[in-house]
């Protein structure tokens, strides 16, 4: 596999595969016409040395020096064609690129576990008709941080006047947001000064929605 040091006879193989594979697709693969040409170039340069080093009975240290030499070129530049064109490329089927023993990209992200913990969250009133929430995953109220598997903090919120009836669950809720931020402003607007701001907060995983966690109980804070 690449990354892996093989043994020179794998490592010729290997070479030989992407070589022949890139020459015979390079229109269908959309590769460069220059840089097939050029690691077609290094090839031929690498191969009669590989092919005199294998020779036990009819080489030198001169030959094994230079096979060593050039394979070491080779290799870095073999690896750069591969990263550039090969291994993110969708033109190139999945199943070529394990033939030619590149791993394809792994397109689909490693799920995470359910988040089981809810936020602790502190509103402050700090004027302008902006309230200040401070996210937490403890209760320690100097410890503001995210939590490892959430994308961000979710919040559902609205305000009421004085004396009407509070939203009794997050979706009884006017706005939303989501903060990559334990600490984050929201916006209610000096014109609704006096009346009390009601939030709703949940850990969010944005990739997998259904493993973000509960939501918190309604918290409330008088806009300033």
């Amino acid at each position: 596999m690449p990354g892996k040091k093989r043994r020179d006879d794998d490592y010729f193989n290997f070479q030989a595969k992407v070589v022949n594979k890139s020459v015979a697709n390079q229109v269908a693969w959309g590769l460069p016409a220059g840089e097939v040409t050029a690691l077609s170039a290094r090839r031929a340069a690498y191969e009669p040395l590989y092919v005199k080093a294998q020779e036990k009975k009819d080489r030198t240290a001169g030959d094994v020096d230079r096979h060593r030499q050039m394979r070491k070129v080779y290799e870095k530049e073999l690896q750069n064609f591969i990263n550039a064109y090969l291994r993110y490329n969708p033109l190139v089927p999945r199943d070529e690129k394990i033939a030619m023993e590149i791993p394809p990209r792994d397109l689909e992200p490693t799920p995470r576990a359910k988040i089981g913990t809810i936020p602790f969250v502190g509103l402050e009133a700090v004027g302008g008709g902006d309230v200040k929430a401070k996210a937490q995953t403890t209760t320690d109220a100097t410890r503001f941080s995210m939590h490892k598997l959430a994308d961000g903090i979710e919040a559902k919120y609205t305000w009421v006047p004085k004396g009407e009836m509070p939203p009794e669950k997050p979706e009884d809720c006017k706005n939303s947001l989501v903060s990559k931020k334990a600490i984050f402003i929201i916006h209610c607007g000096p014109g609704n000064a006096g009346e009390t701001f009601w939030g709703f907060f949940r850990w969010v995983n944005l990739t997998n929605p259904e493993n973000s966690s509960s939501w918190s109980n309604s918290i409330k804070v008088v806009i300033a």
